[in-house]
């Protein structure tokens, strides 16, 4: 799975332009949208405006849960703030030659791309206070989390069987990121693009070039039957808040272990110029006992482009995946023959 720039953007705009077409919205893309006599973003119909390419990638090194040590801090102090900005600077200046694992996430400490700016949060999850998960249903700390289902980089840790491509993980696959797990940053395409109709609100994601158009007219949400690999979203404005509700998630892509009761509520709020923020709030009855919170920013860089990522059917991973499963039984096959007595 390889991040291929190959600088897409006026092509990205024209594709999502063009679904906009298709629903008859297009004569909201073409407007502009500006600042209001009361300091509020506003599109040219009125609505809060988010409109832009933003990115994450000042967060790239905000762990999802906080460590006991910092307990019900949020941010760090200076002294751990300086320490986070010396671990930037080394991952930055990493030899780009060396194809060593230099990560926690068992990748080379170059490839991660660490924006302008360091985010001095001790951690994704802002409720529980704690900045962790709550505590399992009964039943969820029974069954676990199959990692072949994951949306996140649990999907990757699965060691077998690996007969086949199904066997690996959604990442792996290069089938999604799935919601909420594409707002969290990784180590590299963390842009995302937002455009507005008075209609609808369209959400483009770099990693793995997944579109979301999002209905902003109040329909309900289709038959729970249905199931969608993101979910189905509804959108509605709360004050300068854009508020989407996520329900029907496939059980076959699962955020940290959830289930068909996954129920995703998504805030998005304009904090500054170049400043957004999303609140989510995830409730699953069936995985905790209680609904969490997460918070990211993404950030405006006039010099970040979205690019193509050629993830098509796991490219070259998908192959080594399972020529390397293949190498393993056969050594563990010789082993077992030349240990027989």
């Amino acid at each position: 799975m390889f991040h291929r720039p190959h600088g897409r953007v006026s092509k990205l705009v024209g594709a999502i332009g063009a679904i906009f077409v298709a629903l008859g919205v297009a004569s909201g893309v073409a407007q502009t949208s500006s600042k209001s006599s009361t300091g509020k973003w506003r599109t040219a119909w009125g609505h809060p405006d988010f409109q832009g390419i933003w990115t994450t990638d000042a967060e790239i090194l905000v762990p999802f849960e906080r460590t006991s040590a910092h307990g019900d801090r949020a941010v760090l102090s200076a002294e751990e703030m300086a320490k986070r900005e010396a671990e930037s600077k080394k991952r930055m200046a990493d030899d780009p030659n060396d194809r060593r694992a230099g990560s926690d996430l068992g990748t080379p400490e170059h490839w991660f791309e660490i924006g302008n700016g360091l985010s001095n949060r001790t951690s994704f999850i802002v409720d529980p206070p704690n900045g962790r998960l709550p505590p399992l249903t009964t039943e969820a700390g029974r069954t676990g989390i199959d990692p072949r289902f994951e949306t996140g980089l649990a999907g990757n840790s699965w060691d077998g069987p690996l007969d086949g491509p199904e066997d690996t993980g959604l990442a792996s696959r290069c089938i999604t990121r799935g919601i909420p797990e594409t707002w969290l940053p990784s180590i590299y395409n963390n842009g995302f693009q937002i455009l507005q109709t008075p209609d609808y609100v369209a959400i483009f994601y770099e990693r793995y070039h997944e579109t979301r158009l999002i209905p902003l007219d109040g329909r309900p949400h289709i038959s729970p039957r249905i199931r969608h690999w993101i979910g189905d979203p509804r959108a509605r404005f709360e004050g300068d808040t854009l508020v989407i509700d996520v329900t029907n998630f496939s059980d076959k892509a699962r955020f940290k272990g959830s289930g068909r009761p996954l129920h995703v509520v998504e805030r998005i709020t304009r904090i500054d110029a170049d400043t957004v923020n999303i609140a989510v709030t995830v409730e699953d009855t069936s995985r905790w006992t209680r609904p969490w919170r997460f918070e990211v920013n993404g950030k405006r860089d006039p010099k970040y482009k979205i690019y193509e990522m050629a993830c098509h059917e796991g490219n070259y991973t998908m192959v080594n995946i399972l020529s390397a499963a293949r190498t393993a039984e056969r050594r563990a096959a010789e082993k077992a023959k030349t240990s027989k007595p």
